[in-house]
């Protein structure tokens, strides 16, 4: 048995012995599920729309999809009613109290810090990298050509670890499911201990079935966190208020991701190396000569704009760059196959077309390994 599979079983029988899993049908596994939310029902990585938000009953600005919102409100107004009539045991725990204390997280928060924390390992960790001696190897780039060769060298050994394209973020452990707009957490995580406390509650039989006939779930590792079911009839009746079915949601309240991966590669890359410029404008490189006396040459950096290269410069950066992301699955012949594709996609229709086939074709691979 592997370990991965060792390690999931495991934790199934531990979650077993604290809550047979199979006494509430309303559980849901994160650990099993991890695309929830965050794929559409073609595979494609996506993430809501803010204008589909609506604020849900809390003590700060917290916020859901809509009709998870109306959902929520439904469910803690039913809740409290029977805390108050004494249906359920009173109290301040998270059980008594339903209070929300996060709800959706915005993915270009999430993701915007992860490109910074790109760059800093880039600058910091990779340009000068200290070998196994101490002794420090100066990869510092004089020009963008060159900073864009130690970004896809970068990539090439560190791809599978490092999200540059939202698609991929939007896919990876770094973003959970608070980003999709149908998470609301009414507990901080507390791992195991806090799960215990939530499954040995007296009230919690009745938070599972209350939660069910508004349409939610539960996360099986995280009990403070509840998931709204869209394949459930009660959930879907809320989503009916506002047109939307299981088939539309993704179409109707979600951006499908890949759509704007080309266009944003090239912004972050350009700002990249335009930040690398305002912070080192210059580079003095010294070289030995025969009568002892090294030369110096000082080489100013200068700033680029990414509509100094053209379409096709790009095309073959975003390409590769969704290669290493996927650690991999294609070979040299295929990339050289697929970049051509595009170029002539670009060439003969338009940057459109050849972004779609880019995102049609990448996404084969994007759940072997995430």
């Amino acid at each position: 048995m592997s370990t991965s599979k060792r390690i999931f079983e495991m934790r199934k029988r531990y979650l077993n012995s604290v809550v047979p899993l199979n006494s509430h049908d309303n559980f849901h596994d994160s650990s099993a599920n991890l695309n929830y939310g965050r794929v559409d029902l073609l595979g494609n990585a996506v993430y809501p729309s803010e204008k589909f938000l609506a604020p849900i009953p809390s003590e700060g600005s917290l916020y859901a999809l809509s009709f998870v919102a109306d959902a929520f409100k439904d469910f803690r107004t039913y809740y409290l009613k029977t805390v108050t009539a004494g249906g359920i045991r009173q109290g301040q725990n998270a059980l008594s109290i339903v209070q929300p204390i996060r709800g959706w997280e915005s993915i270009h928060t999430l993701y915007g810090k992860n490109i910074d924390d790109i760059y800093s390992k880039l600058v910091t960790l990779y340009f000068e990298k200290t070998g196994a001696s101490g002794e420090q190897t100066d990869r510092r780039p004089e020009n963008f050509e060159q900073f864009v060769a130690l970004l896809n060298d970068l990539l090439h050994t560190k791809g599978s670890e490092i999200r540059l394209t939202r698609s991929s973020f939007v896919l990876s452990r770094q973003n959970g499911i608070a980003s999709t707009g149908l998470s609301i957490e009414i507990a901080p995580n507390l791992g195991t201990d806090s799960a215990k406390k939530f499954f040995g509650n007296p009230n919690f039989k009745f938070y599972m079935n209350a939660l069910k006939k508004f349409g939610f779930m539960v996360d099986v590792d995280y009990p403070g966190r509840i998931i709204a079911d869209i394949g459930s009839p009660e959930m879907q009746h809320y989503m009916a208020q506002y047109g939307i079915t299981v088939d539309n949601m993704f179409e109707k309240m979600y951006y499908k991701a890949s759509d704007y991966d080309y266009y944003l590669l090239k912004v972050y890359i350009s700002q990249y190396y335009n930040t690398y410029v305002a912070q080192y404008p210059s580079k003095t490189i010294t070289t030995p000569t025969k009568c002892g006396k090294p030369t110096k040459r000082v080489i100013l950096r200068e700033q680029i704009s990414a509509d100094d290269y053209s379409d096709d410069y790009w095309l073959s950066i975003y390409v590769n760059t969704r290669n290493f992301e996927l650690s991999h699955p294609l070979n040299e012949h295929e990339l050289k196959k697929v970049i051509k594709n595009a170029k002539d996609l670009r060439k003969n229709l338009d940057i459109s077309e050849a972004i779609r086939y880019i995102g049609d074709t990448m996404k084969r691979y994007q759940f072997k390994k995430q």
